[in-house]
């Protein structure tokens, strides 16, 4: 009896021991995310300082060109494909809402002083010649962009159930990285554990009662994305959905676009995916990972009366609006836009099995 007791009691110390040393690991996750915060506030302070004069200088040559776009500053946030939510971090754009054209585009910091230095150039052109440049290139047309896909946002669709060979679905959010609302719409999501055909139910083999018991084995299973809801009326232009594994590095899978105009696009998308060899590396993603599905779509503007859509008078206006314009040189080149697809390998396999 007196050594069962003290084995309790031994039990009991290491036991307490074990949650303390948790609960102070808590504590330092938490002092160092604080900090973290602290620092990304502070950056995100001096960037605002410096961005916030320059977004007011491009509408003031904006409008002495006579062109009907707005420079907007817009804050992102900047989502881990694969992590803690906890690790997204905040980040400044530019937003250009092009009337001219009928649709926006955003651009990170430095494109967006890229293309300023060309307009310190055409507004300086237009002061010596009494002349608005001619845009009618629109590649030589430092306010434009072609229209370029916009992440509406990101969906999670936990793996955990894969592990024991069942079935996942799921009525998922489209997460705003905007942080306005918190989410732009919904989408429908599910996985089905099945056989090399993609109908079939599993092999025996692969029915489990823990997610270790797969490790050394084959596995197939069948990815769906039905449909969306929601989605914003100013971004639902030719909707694609793309999607990636942590264990498949650089390999993006997608939907495909629906082309046209729908707040609610119906995918009927289906894609069987093989895992040859099931390794711990595996078996540790499934139990605690995600899909991460990105929900894009083209921006367009809804014309509210094609009347009020007409030429722009590009002459010169009687009073100058005062920029501050600066002699540099223009760097080189167009630039990137801020969030494009990822150079990777895509597959589009609609209704495939």
């Amino acid at each position: 009896m007196r050594l069962e007791m003290e084995f309790k009691i031994e039990q009991d110390k290491i036991k307490a021991q074990k949650e303390e040393t948790e609960r102070l690991e808590r504590i330092r996750k938490e002092e160092a995310a604080i900090k973290n915060r602290q620092a990304e506030f502070s950056a995100l302070e001096k960037k605002l300082g410096l961005v916030l004069p320059l977004i007011n200088e491009a509408n003031l040559i904006a409008s002495e060109l006579k062109r009907d776009i707005k420079f907007n500053v817009k804050m992102t946030r900047v989502m881990p494909d694969f992590g803690a939510l906890m690790e997204s971090r905040t980040d400044i754009f530019v937003k250009i809402d092009n009337k001219e054209d009928n649709y926006y585009y955003v651009w990170d910091a430095d494109k967006f002083q890229n293309r300023l230095y060309m307009m310190r150039d055409h507004l300086n052109e237009y002061f010596d010649k009494d002349t608005i440049p001619d845009y009618s290139d629109k590649d030589k047309d430092p306010f434009w962009d072609p229209p370029e896909p916009q992440l509406i946002g990101t969906s999670y669709l936990a793996l955990k159930n894969l592990g024991y060979m069942l079935e996942n679905e799921l009525h998922a959010r489209i997460l705003s990285n905007e942080g306005v609302q918190g989410f732009n719409g919904m989408l429908n999501l599910k996985y089905w554990p099945c056989a090399k055909d993609g109908v079939s139910e599993p092999e025996d083999d692969v029915l489990c009662d823990e997610p270790e018991e797969l490790v050394g084995k084959e596995v197939f299973f069948r990815v769906e994305i039905a449909d969306a809801q929601d989605l914003p009326k100013d971004l639902c232009k030719n909707v694609f959905v793309t999607y990636q594994f942590k264990h498949e590095p650089g390999v993006i899978y997608s939907t495909g676009e629906m082309e046209g105009y729908n707040q609610a696009p119906k995918f009927n998308y289906q894609h069987v995916h093989h895992i040859d060899l099931v390794t711990d590396y595996i078996i540790d993603y499934i139990t605690s990972g995600n899909i991460v599905f990105k929900t894009f779509a083209y921006p367009q503007f809804q014309v509210k009366d094609k009347k009020q859509q007409g030429k722009i008078d590009r002459s010169k206006p009687k009073q100058q609006a005062q920029v501050v314009v600066q002699n540099n040189t223009p760097r080189s080149g167009r630039g990137n836009t801020s969030q494009p697809l990822p150079k990777t390998q895509q597959y589009s396999n609609q209704n495939q099995q």
